[in-house]
């Protein structure tokens, strides 16, 4: 079961893409079960405050529906006794199992994600009717907290579409809701919703995915065409013998030319995902070159997890060039069969490199090989915790 299974479950993928992916609300009920207790609880909350420093906004709070100025911020304590919501921003920056979560989940939907989180106390409202311009997963962690969603009044909003500009709905919730542990609710960007804590206080994770539409597709079209001589001339004066609308003409000519060329979706969707930061990018001290085999020829691999890989087979079979993470490296004299099992994300072992390079030696060529892509960030040392 992947991430998205995960947390849709038991409602089916497609069902969800097809009946409520940016369109309608859903809850799912979890039946009791609390799904979500590995990801994240009151003890970590804690955790974070205590070990960690934030930094307004990412750490806020909110009461009767007003975000609380960041000089409060230092009165903390006393603001929760009153019943302040305390939200702190991009916790999957800094808790790994919400890291490695929200990570597949952009591997997935091909789409950032961000996870905040959220504690808030009986009978009082934090924040007031408002929707986002994003999409957004509710995970109840501990407690329970009762929704109300009510329909769009601006048609998928951009970022920049804040709905404090806007007039909020008139109609009644179209979805009310009380989340209990382990329970999902997905609510479309653009849609409007408030919540309020029932008898105990409240502890969710807020996963948003933020997708990219047309106008971020022209964007990013915009920067490709700055690339080229003929988009940075400068359109004639009124005293040249071309007209303005000559000039644009032929401009829209060479426009229509690169939007048919077959592979500009597939250069898009890679630049998207180049956006991706892996989620584990150091391990020391086997990056420094220590300890990269502790078990020898049966020391456990895994290549760097939720990121897209290209490889490219070099001229004359020459071997093949890597890229991964930001990262390119050049493998020489290896066969296609290595290349094809060791950017995988199952883990491996030192032997099955060798049943991938047959005539090679262990020590002679594959260690070196291995110590490379650990150097490089590329691969790491299965230590019983599932790398990223």
């Amino acid at each position: 079961m992947d991430a998205l299974q995960f947390l849709l479950h038991p409602y089916a993928v497609d069902a969800f893409l097809a009946h409520n992916w940016t369109s309608k609300a859903i809850a799912i009920s979890a039946k009791g079960q609390h799904r979500f207790s590995h990801l994240f609880s009151w003890d970590q909350l804690n955790d974070l405050l205590n070990f960690h420093q934030f930094n307004y906004p990412d750490l806020r709070l909110a009461l009767d529906e007003k975000v609380l100025e960041e000089s409060e911020n230092e009165r903390l304590t006393q603001w929760c006794q009153q019943g302040a919501t305390l939200i702190l921003n991009q916790v999957h920056k800094r808790v790994p199992a919400i890291a490695q979560f929200a990570a597949e989940l952009r591997q997935i939907l091909g789409f950032g994600t961000q996870v905040n989180a959220y504690s808030s106390y009986p009978n009082r409202q934090g924040f007031s009717c408002h929707y986002d311009t994003h999409e957004v997963f509710i995970l109840q962690i501990e407690g329970s907290k009762q929704w109300c969603v009510f329909q769009d009044t601006l048609k998928y909003p951009l970022p920049e579409q804040k709905s404090a500009s806007q007039s909020a709905p008139t109609d009644p919730p179209y979805l009310t809701c009380t989340l209990q542990p382990g329970d999902v609710l997905y609510i479309p960007r653009g849609h409007w919703h408030y919540a309020v804590a029932c008898e105990s206080p409240s502890l969710h994770l807020t996963l948003g995915i933020h997708v990219k539409t047309g106008i971020d597709w022209l964007e990013w079209l915009v920067q490709d065409l700055r690339q080229q001589e003929e988009w940075r001339k400068s359109l004639p004066t009124k005293c040249e013998a071309t007209s303005i609308g000559q000039h644009l003409t032929s401009l829209v000519e060479a426009l229509t030319d690169q939007l048919r060329e077959p592979d500009l979706g597939y250069r898009y969707r890679s630049y998207l995902d180049s956006l991706g930061q892996p989620i584990k990018t150091y391990d020391f001290p086997r990056q420094a070159g220590f300890d990269q085999f502790p078990q020898g020829i049966d020391t456990q691999f895994r290549c760097v997890q939720f990121q897209p890989i290209q490889v490219i087979a070099l001229p004359e079979q020459e071997g093949f060039r890597i890229l991964v993470a930001g990262k390119e490296v050049v493998l020489r004299g290896v066969t296609t069969t290595l290349v094809e099992h060791l950017f995988q994300p199952q883990p491996f072992t030192g032997r099955d490199v060798l049943d991938w390079l047959p005539g090679y030696d262990w020590e002679i060529d594959v260690m070196p090989l291995l110590a490379h892509l650990i150097a490089e960030g590329i691969l790491f040392v299965e230590t019983g915790v599932r790398d990223g």
